[in-house]
């Protein structure tokens, strides 16, 4: 990624972006997202803009799709990534997998990395097999979040371990680098379960794991749970305990810590959420899917009917606009390197930014360093081992 590499335009209908900021506005949008919101149901926990899969609601949702991408993807444009988020994009029927190949094929030429999420019960050999053919699949997404039966239960989750098995299995058949996500600090789990559930994953050699705390997000079943006194939150410092625990056995393991959340064995992290981390443009296709494109932060509309109702009527489906002032922009870039192992590297930061970190940040490096969470040497900035446990608390003094 450079930037002095053409960029890509902005959509047609929407107001022209002001002149960019910072020199990495200027670089070419290098991720494509796609959105699929079909789930066999809702998970207790989930706040994503989903929705039962019915065949009539596939279709319209995909020619809808087709639109967008029609209007919003130029000709020429390669994506070095594409990933298919949801939802759960396996969930579609077999039409609708080859309607979504038709739709994004000439766009995923040539990506170097290709991800599809999926759900352990319901992934099919007879529609992988057309989205790897058709679509260059390269990395398959598994949602784990737990190998033993009264947890995934706890968590509202239908599919069980040997499903989690056989879909490992079937992503190694068609070539496939496995991620396994895995939730912790669910209400009751004990540092026993935690190890159980980090032995039976390591067992399936995955090439990267995702390792997400569970989060009570306000409307969920879970939050309303919680807030009628069902369900108790583990305590933030036996969270911390159980996050530390499952670090040091993956690290242990050869694993890479590259991102709070994400672990990846060498040469196995992920292009695309790394394109996030930097801080770096992307183009999101579907109902809810955000864009970062010339230092605008796009957001389609969430409600499928909506989204779909708006390319209908020849409109795009952007339902909110943001421009983030230069030192917004500056202190949302390095709260996102800080995420990373690599930290802020204050030369990479200056091309970026157009800013020396040291000398922007000053007051905030030198009490954060004081207080032990952060730590600059070997020519970068980075969150100490403490600081990785409280890098909200970090966010919220840089941001």
């Amino acid at each position: 990624m450079t930037p002095n590499t053409p960029s890509l335009s902005v959509p047609k209908g929407l107001p022209v972006a002001r002149p960019p900021g910072l020199p990495l506005e200027a670089w070419t949008p290098r991720g494509l997202y796609v959105h699929l919101p079909f789930c066999a149901r809702r998970c207790p926990y989930c706040e994503f803009a989903v929705t039962p899969l019915r065949q009539d609601v596939e279709r319209r949702y995909l020619a809808a799709l087709a639109l967008e991408a029609e209007r919003r993807i130029p000709p020429a444009w390669r994506p070095t990534t594409l990933y298919l988020g949801g939802g759960t994009p396996a969930e579609l029927t077999g039409e609708g997998v080859s309607r979504l190949v038709q739709i994004l094929g000439p766009a995923a030429q040539g990506a170097r990395e290709v991800t599809l999420e999926a759900n352990p019960r319901t992934l099919l050999a007879r529609k992988l097999g057309p989205l790897v053919a058709g679509l260059g699949v390269t990395r398959l997404s598994l949602g784990a979040q737990s190998f033993q039966a009264k947890l995934l239960a706890g968590l509202g989750r239908f599919h069980r371990a040997e499903d989690v098995t056989r879909a490992a299995v079937l992503a190694r058949e068609h070539g496939l680098a496995l991620s396994l996500d895995l939730i912790f600090a669910v209400p009751g789990q004990t540092s026993a379960d935690l190890e159980r559930d980090l032995d039976a994953t390591l067992a399936l050699e995955p090439a990267h794991v995702s390792l997400y705390n569970l989060t009570f997000e306000p409307g969920t079943a879970f939050d309303k749970r919680r807030l009628a006194g069902e369900l108790v939150p583990q305590p933030e410092e036996r969270q911390a305990e159980l996050f530390d625990l499952a670090r040091e056995r993956l690290k242990a393991a050869g694993f890479l810590h590259y991102e709070i959340s994400n672990f990846g064995r060498p040469g196995q992290l992920s292009l695309h959420n790394r394109l996030y981390w930097r801080n770096a443009g992307y183009l999101g296709l579907g109902n809810s899917a955000a864009s970062h494109l010339k230092g605008e932060r796009l957001s389609n509309h969430r409600d499928v009917a909506d989204y779909a109702s708006a390319l209908e009527r020849g409109e795009l489906p952007i339902a909110e606009r943001e421009h983030l002032d230069p030192d917004a922009k500056v202190r949302e870039t390095a709260y996102l390197a800080l995420r990373t192992s690599e930290g802020i590297v204050p030369e990479r930061f200056e091309r970026d930014t157009g800013h020396d970190p040291r000398v922007f940040f000053a007051r905030e490096f030198a009490r954060l360093c004081e207080i032990g969470v952060l730590q600059d040497r070997a020519g970068r900035i980075q969150l100490s081992g403490r600081g990785v446990s409280l890098a909200d608390a970090v966010a919220r003094e840089l941001l």
